[in-house]
């Protein structure tokens, strides 16, 4: 990984016209859904947060105090296999599409496997038990395993969607942070391939630090899938798991997409709508901990998938993930589910630092999460015009 001191983009990943965007190096922190802990009733309305609310918030930091920002840029081995065309672009065409897949294709392996293979029955069925009562699903640090982490095939995802990650400022290792991440997208492909991977660079931008993306209880539960996660440093998103994580050490820190599955059914190419002003459990947690929050946009999430948008579909989606905890949103990408090649650049926020309070009230509460959102719109407006020249307003629901 090459680290430099600027904003600006300088590598040749693409060569269309969309090279200024499509070159960018990005991070992304969670699979998951957080509604059960952004229980916390909303008593500030967005309308509210203005440029006025920046200059007086006590909390606030000044644009003109941010040095130059830390910019990890893709290895040499990764822009040279972006940049490559033939077999090496099927190849990473066909890893990015299988990724697509995997919420499908392992838990439909097992149950065909059940079904069609007599002698894995017995054996299917004790490992679909194991998974309801694994342990690291609810330990706070998952099951993390390093290997997998540094297995060949994420240089094909890597190089598919291009990845940069942009500090505004270095983060201490000795404190826990709380990583707040939007937008959620489709399929979270940013918490997959940036904390998943070695290959990422996040490792090195968040020297002595462990992020840990927190998702949904159930979908760790899954059989293989789960396993997945878990490998990749997942941890449930429950208050329980958070709590023991951010309790667990130096460094050990929890990556969360807050708008978690309703924010998925606003995902759509150009769209950067965040759904944020009801969402305070994440603050309460922060301030429980005493972990620094810092806000986290992912530039390019959004484009990946195109989703199928009609009143009647949306409120029966709308139905089910009230039900299911989990939105079912109907996308598609190129030639059907292959993802369209985009970069994905994960921008982190200066922390924002939070006095421990075992018991915060709800002005503290509501007083830090209108500074988060009046960070988080500073934070897009910056690195907007850099990393998505194209993007519309952030709105925030």
């Amino acid at each position: 990984m090459t680290t430099t001191a600027s904003n600006s983009s300088g590598d040749d990943i693409h060569s269309d016209k969309e090279t200024r965007y499509q070159q960018q190096y990005t991070l992304a922190v969670d699979i998951t859904d957080i509604t059960d802990i952004t229980d916390i009733t909303d008593i500030t309305d967005i309308t509210d947060i203005t440029d006025s609310t920046l200059s007086d918030s006590p909390l606030s930091l000044k644009e003109t105090n941010y040095p130059e920002p830390l910019v990890f840029e893709p290895s040499k081995d990764i822009r040279e296999l972006s940049q490559g065309g033939g077999l090496q672009m099927a190849l990473q065409t066909l890893v990015a599409s299988l990724f697509t897949a995997l919420v499908l294709l392992m838990p439909l392996t097992i149950i065909l496997a059940f079904i069609y293979v007599n002698w894995a029955r017995l054996p299917l069925a004790a490992y679909v038990g194991f998974c309801y009562l694994d342990p690291a699903v609810d330990n706070g640090v998952g099951r993390r395993i390093q290997w997998v982490r540094r297995l060949g095939i994420w240089k094909y995802v890597n190089a598919y969607f291009p990845v940069r990650i942009v500090l505004e400022k270095k983060l201490d290792p000795s404190l826990n942070y709380i990583f707040g991440v939007s937008p959620h997208g489709i399929l979270c492909f940013s918490g997959q391939v940036v904390m998943g991977s070695q290959k990422s660079g996040l490792d090195e931008a968040l020297a002595g630090i462990t992020a840990h993306p927190a998702a949904l209880h159930h979908a760790l539960r899954l059989p293989l899938f789960g396993a997945y996660l878990l490998a990749i440093g997942a941890i449930s998103s429950s208050r329980r798991s958070i709590r023991k994580c951010l309790a667990s050490g130096k460094g050990q820190s929890v990556g969360i997409v807050i708008g978690g599955a309703k924010e998925s059914f606003y995902t759509n190419r150009g769209s950067r709508r965040v759904i944020l002003k009801n969402r305070k459990g994440f603050v309460r947690e922060a301030i429980m901990a005493g972990a620094p929050l810092v806000p986290t946009f992912v530039f390019g999430e959004n484009d990946i998938f195109f989703q199928v948008e009609h009143p009647v579909l949306r409120r029966l989606q709308e139905w089910l993930q009230s039900r299911m905890m989990f939105a079912l949103p109907v996308f598609y990408g190129r030639f059907g589910i292959i993802p369209r090649r985009t970069p994905l650049t994960s921008v982190f926020a200066a922390p924002i630092f939070v006095e421990k309070n075992a018991n915060p009230s709800h002005d503290e509460i509501n007083k830090v999460h209108a500074e988060y959102l009046v960070q988080l719109h500073r934070l897009y407006n910056r690195f907007k015009p850099i990393y998505d020249p194209e993007g519309g307003d952030l709105v925030i629901g």
